[in-house]
């Protein structure tokens, strides 16, 4: 074994991502994402909070280390991707995309497919029926290394929310119990070039011929279930392969650091128990079923846990008894010149006491300027000194006569699929007289 070869190796199939078109397609379709999101902060604020480029550009920087830390592991793994059932499983998170687009995650798709595949593995000797072909290929998944593979993607998704989760949050408006409050929307996607790896079976004689780097004896951890003949051997190759990933959530109750830190503490422990089972399920084909059903369980079950903890929190973002609360201000605004930082509460502006937010707006509109404002900030009081030419650049905290906000619905499965027919049907119910 040359550990330089196989170093140089991977970097080359790596580092090839450039050439590839699939990467640049995933690139577009994340740059549409953020688009999208900047004309929802034009609608609710006249202007979008941060730059499309570098939105684009940080995520692709950040994506070329989750690609790298997950091409690595997969590449320790050894995982055979011809043999995971890829191909069932992409159809399937496309059809429970349509039922929600949040379920378009390999935890959900590919924890059934997983599930099937094994409840055909354990029948396999008993009905006659999964000898059909359709059955045969589902019956030839490799279950647990179908399972490593999503522990490992949502691995180098916690990595990318703890170090970039946090950045270039979104300011937002939210109904909640408490009423309207200022909140932040987490919204991240990554691309990631990764090292797949497939194997195949070739003649000893050709086999020799070919200038491969030999591995130890311990790799694959994950065994490949190609059936090999006497006289063939099986050969791997390294082809470089594109993930897209995505990131949603909401801070309410907590600054958008510490939600990204907790979402990716939790999806962190998860992905290492999924990656654990799929070890479990490799040593122990009994507990292959059981392994693949926490999948998606355990996914959602982190989701509705996360979501239930931010929502019913005291909120971070709300009016406060007198004044107004900065939630954010833009890079380049004249407030932040000025020293003002979000979690102010102004109080004063030329002399007028700014009781509420109605008051607030009123003396914007008609006072001159600059502004001389006095904000409270731990206890004390500042007087800032803003000069602007149209907007301060400040985005307030919302208060109870605020019209124009978010609200957030726990998503459940059978829920979102009965809603989603009962539109479905009244769109194509026929008219009567």
């Amino acid at each position: 074994m040359n550990i330089k070869n196989i170093v140089m190796l991977f970097g080359q199939t790596y580092f090839s991502f450039p050439l590839n078109p699939l990467y640049w397609l995933v690139l577009i379709i994340i740059g549409l994402q953020y688009r999208r999101l900047q004309q929802n902060e034009r609608r609710l604020f006249g202007r979008n909070r941060y730059y499309l480029w570098e939105q684009i550009l940080a995520s692709a920087l950040f994506g070329l280390v989750g690609g790298l830390i997950a091409g690595t592991i997969l590449f320790v793994l050894g995982i055979n991707l011809m043999e995971i059932g890829i191909i069932y499983v992409w159809p399937l998170a496309l059809i429970l995309a349509f039922v929600h687009p949040r379920y378009l995650c390999f935890a959900y798709a590919g924890g059934l497919v997983g599930a099937v595949a094994a409840v055909v593995q354990l029948l396999s000797g008993i009905l006659p029926l999964m000898s059909a072909s359709f059955w045969k290929g589902i019956h030839e998944i490799n279950v647990p290394g179908l399972i490593a593979l999503i522990g490992t993607l949502h691995f180098s998704e916690s990595m990318l929310i703890a170090l970039s989760g946090h950045l270039y949050p979104s300011p937002a408006y939210l109904r909640t119990e408490h009423g309207v409050v200022g909140a932040f929307a987490l919204q991240k996607f990554w691309p990631l070039p990764l090292v797949g790896i497939i194997a195949e079976v070739m003649p000893m004689a050709s086999a020799e011929a070919l200038t491969g780097t030999p591995m130890p004896d311990w790799w694959p951890l994950f065994a490949n279930k190609t059936v090999v003949e006497t006289g063939f051997t099986l050969i791997y190759f390294l082809f470089p392969i594109v993930a897209g990933l995505g990131f949603g959530d909401m801070a309410v109750s907590s600054s958008p650091r510490q939600k990204a830190q907790r979402s990716a503490l939790h999806l962190g422990l998860y992905s290492v128990l999924v990656i654990i089972l799929a070890f479990v399920a490799n040593q122990q084909p009994a507990l292959t079923l059981l392994a693949a059903l926490f999948v998606p369980f355990g996914h959602e079950l982190i989701i509705l846990v996360g979501n239930k903890k931010e929502l019913e929190g005291v909120p971070r973002y709300r009016a406060p008894a007198y004044g107004v609360k900065v939630l954010d201000l833009y890079a380049d605004s004249s407030a932040r010149a000025a020293g003002m930082l979000p979690g102010d509460i102004i109080t004063n502006i030329n002399g007028i006491p700014i009781e509420n937010l109605f008051i607030y707006q009123a003396v914007l509109r008609s006072t001159w300027r600059p502004l001389q404002v006095l904000a409270e900030r731990d206890g004390e009081s500042r007087l800032l000194i803003i000069d602007y030419q149209h907007d301060p650049g400040i985005i307030v905290v919302p208060d109870r006569f605020t019209t124009t906000y978010m609200q957030i619905k726990q998503v459940r499965f059978l829920e979102a699929l009965k809603q989603r027919l009962k539109r479905i049907f009244k769109r194509n119910k026929p008219f009567g007289r």
